[in-house]
């Protein structure tokens, strides 16, 4: 016979207690007399009869019925063997959640001691596997007899630095037994659940007749400080400024909290910081020097019971400004591009120097050092200034055209033309009905997708009093119209370059879309399109891939090697094989920087900085029953335990191979307890007189 739970053994000692009190608070039977009470009246004395045991039938009942509660409450149980077992046999799967946020505390054995009762649990014949997960599942161990394997391969296992996904393990685990043919089979989940881990949306399902219980790691602390991100604007050259954010995840406000900025292995800044309860902080590090060859940078807080997210690693460069030129035509008005400079100005991410230059007098070395060109209100009739703006597009570089009423496309040269990519059809005046409108904009498109949201922008407060009209031609696209069905703003490409065709001004001659909040960001979103402009990549998220030949693209001078290196934040190095056809992509699954490295030849080594998921940090949890209500499916069934529960029960309450002992014991309890509330019932009616003391 074997116990689940024998601590309650420590309540047979209570018994104990009654025998004690009546052992050491017995009175005497002689009785002193004393003279001054000769006078008082005689009392029944019952002091006596009642510090004694009268009926030790009785105490003996009731100290059984107390054994058997107690022996009850150890639940015990005894194998089944033989025949018994073989038809009781099952197939267990054991799902452990090994992601981050099981590092928080001890939590991780708590969930190894969690499998461990699991294992112990099993009867003879019953089969067990074991199937991790994160942002990945994976089968540790197949459907097996030997526990002793499932044992060892728990004994191998530590928490990884990836997210969770839930629903990736259950996928797993209903393969693994859709393919079994015992008729009970079960799935113990144990995670800490946290809330971010499960975005199921009905998509997976348990097989129709698995059983489903979940042991839930979690609990009510939450105390976690993290680095959540940090974001970096280029100040001048070899110069940043790092603006990071520390999370606090718990109830309680932390107060000078030091946050420290490292580059290239040296402290540089260290700033404290308050945070309330479940808020955020900024920290500002201001002018950092960063080495024209960038170095590794880290952003740390002091380490608590979660480690993973207390540093952030990253790689800090010095991120150089857009050059855009602004050509404008001879004639018109002289503030025509001041609303354009002044939002270019404004910007932060990226930065944006603008320089004015005449149309007329383009200059090839003008478009040299150009992130983009504005042509703005100016025309393109002359087919040599036409011809080399057309081929600095088709080597890769971004035009934005505003149509104004100097523009005049329709006089533009064949290469002027091209790069409109639209048939002109003149100026329309809409100044007689009070102006147009934007009535319809493509939020799918880079240019718009900021807007998409609610309140994050209304261009529809704009009036346009007059517009260029054009039509598209063949491969131009349509971002925006008009009221009446015009286009406002049209895209094609030319060769390896973008073009972005703007039908009305971008000042207050034409419309009022400057004086609009939508402006500013507006100009912002269309240079960085046309630039394809993408913010430095300075650090992944464990779990992700980074593609080998975007990485290591211009890390060497006259070709890029063949054949490289990974080297782990652990110092492992693997060498990285090529798909055969197709990129080649690398898995970063650990915190830390990588870097990869050339085989051979004179190839530069390029660093990837890698970090945990900020939805680890939160360490918020969910209800287990989630999870139950979306998996399980006709037929299966599932409890829910705390995790202290030792081991998962079959949908019945009782494992198969297994026969526990406790509800007999219970009956056998109850029928002593009746017992002898009848028997004291019936001494009770014949209970003789009381004894009466004598005079003094």
């Amino acid at each position: 016979m074997s116990f689940l739970t024998p601590a309650f053994l420590a309540g047979v000692g209570l018994l104990l207690v009654p025998v004690i009190i009546h052992l050491t608070q017995r009175q005497r039977r002689e009785v002193t007399a004393f003279p001054s009470l000769m006078f008082l009246r005689r009392v029944p004395f019952r002091t006596t009869s009642r510090r004694r045991i009268r009926h030790p039938l009785l105490f003996a009942l009731r100290c059984l019925a107390l054994i058997l509660l107690a022996l009850a409450f150890m639940r015990p149980f005894v194998r089944a063997s033989g025949a018994d077992a073989a038809e009781g046999a099952r197939d267990v799967v054991i799902l452990l959640d090994t992601s981050a946020s099981l590092g928080f505390a001890d939590r991780w054995s708590a969930a190894v001691d969690e499998a461990r009762a699991v294992v112990d649990g099993l009867a003879d014949g019953d089969r067990v596997a074991l199937v991790t997960f994160s942002r990945q599942a994976r089968a540790r161990v197949d459907l097996t007899p030997e526990a002793a394997v499932v044992r060892t391969a728990l004994a191998e296992l530590a928490p990884d630095d990836t997210d969770t996904r839930i629903e990736s393990g259950i996928q797993l685990a209903g393969r693994m037994l859709a393919e079994s043919d015992q008729a009970t089979r079960e799935v113990v989940l144990i995670s800490d659940f946290q809330r971010s881990g499960w975005d199921d949306a009905g998509r997976v399902r348990l097989p129709d007749g698995v059983a489903l219980s979940t042991r839930s790691l979690a609990d009510d602390r939450d105390a976690n400080l993290a680095v959540a991100d940090a974001r970096f604007t280029g100040l001048e050259a070899g110069r940043v400024r790092i603006v990071a954010r520390i999370a606090n995840m718990g109830q309680s406000a932390a107060t000078g909290v030091p946050v420290s900025l490292e580059l290239a292995g040296r402290t540089v800044a260290t700033r404290d910081v308050d945070v309330d309860a479940r808020g955020a902080a900024t920290v500002v590090f201001e002018d950092v020097p960063v080495p024209a060859e960038g170095a590794r940078g880290r952003v740390s807080v002091p380490e608590d019971a979660l480690p993973v997210d207390d540093v952030l690693h990253f790689l800090a460069t010095s991120d150089p400004p857009l050059d855009i030129l602004i050509l404008e035509g001879g004639r018109g008005r002289a503030d025509r591009s001041l609303y354009v400079e002044r939002a270019l100005a404004v910007g932060e991410t990226p930065r944006a120097r603008s320089s004015r230059r005449p149309a007329a007098q383009l200059d090839p070395a003008w478009l040299a050092p150009a992130s983009a060109v504005i042509l703005n209100d100016a025309d393109l009739s002359g087919a040599a200034r036409a011809t080399r703006l057309h081929d600095w597009v088709e080597a890769g570089g971004g035009l934005l055209i505003v149509l104004g009423p100097n523009a005049d496309p329709g006089g533009w040269s064949a290469a002027g033309a091209d790069l409109l990519g639209a048939a002109p059809g003149g100026v329309e005046d809409r100044t007689s009905s009070g102006g147009v409108r934007l009535a319809w904009l493509d939020y799918d498109h880079p240019v718009f997708e900021l807007f998409a949201a609610p309140r994050s922008g209304d261009f529809s407060e704009a009036r346009f009093f007059r517009l260029q009209r054009v039509e598209p031609g063949e491969g131009t696209r349509v971002l925006a119209r008009f009221e009446g069905g015009e286009p406002a703003l049209l895209e094609h490409s030319v060769g390896q370059g973008r073009v972005l065709v703007w039908t009305s001004t971008l000042d207050r001659f034409w419309n009022d879309l400057a004086l609009q909040p939508v402006f500013l960001p507006f100009v912002h979103r269309m240079i960085r399109h046309v630039t394809r402009y993408r913010e430095p990549e300075r650090w992944v998220t464990a779990g992700g891939v980074v593609e080998l030949d975007a990485l290591v693209a211009g890390a060497a001078a006259g070709g890029v090697a063949r054949e490289w290196v990974l080297v782990t934040p652990a110092g492992d190095r693997r060498p990285i094989e090529r798909a055969i056809t197709g990129p080649t992509w690398i898995p970063l699954e650990e915190i830390g920087f990588y870097q990869v490295e050339p085989v051979e030849g004179a190839a530069e080594p390029v660093s990837v900085a890698v970090n945990a998921s900020p939805a680890e940090s939160d360490l918020a949890p969910m209800a287990p029953e989630r999870v139950v209500e979306a998996v399980v499916g006709a037929g299966a069934t599932a409890t829910t335990e705390a995790a202290s529960a030792p081991e998962a029960g079959a949908p019945d309450g009782q494992p198969p191979g297994r026969r526990e002992l406790w509800w007999p014991l219970l009956l056998l309890a109850g029928i002593v307890l009746a017992a002898e509330s009848l028997i004291a019932n019936r001494w009770t009616r014949r209970r003789p007189p009381a004894r009466v003391a004598g005079p003094a």
